[in-house]
């Protein structure tokens, strides 16, 4: 499975490559194996990369959001189910192909525009508001998400 990591910290240019790593496990109990789709490169990413936040030692995979398509699904898992597109937990190292992450965390996004569906993991308010309180979707370009209640 191919992912972006991180050999040292340091300037991105010169520390980022593209590898193979393992392919993921079985989801265990209360997981879920997610297939990233989307996993956008913003400032926190460059700042991660530069060791500004610490971090696993390197090297590692790199990426604080993606959006992509649940594969499989552990033991016990009903909020979500094989086929929802969710989006990835927040620092979740998801510039590879393939992860696990927590259930718990997750939720399922409505059918929509799969890029504006992606900008939700950009604010983690937003997630929060959108997961617990959206009653109507409204998407607008450039603007993310625009919820009526």
């Amino acid at each position: 499975m191919r992912a972006l990591q991180i050999s040292a910290y340091g300037d991105p240019l010169k520390v980022l490559e593209l590898v193979d790593i393992p392919e993921p496990s079985a989801p265990g109990s209360g997981e879920v194996l997610i297939d990233v789709e989307l996993a956008p490169l913003n400032l926190h990413d460059l700042l991660f990369m530069r060791g500004y936040f610490g971090g696993p030692p390197a090297p590692t995979v790199v990426g604080d959001e993606g959006f992509g398509r649940v594969a499989a699904v552990g033991p016990g898992v009903t909020n979500v189910k094989v086929g929802d597109h969710v989006l990835a937990p927040n620092l979740g190292l998801t510039w590879r192909e393939r992860l696990i992450a927590p259930a718990q965390e997750l939720f399922p996004l409505p059918g929509g525009d799969r890029l504006q569906l992606a900008q939700l993991g950009s604010k983690a308010w937003r997630r929060w508001r959108v997961g617990r309180r959206c009653r109507s979707w409204c998407w607008k370009p450039l603007e993310g998400c625009r919820t009526g209640w």
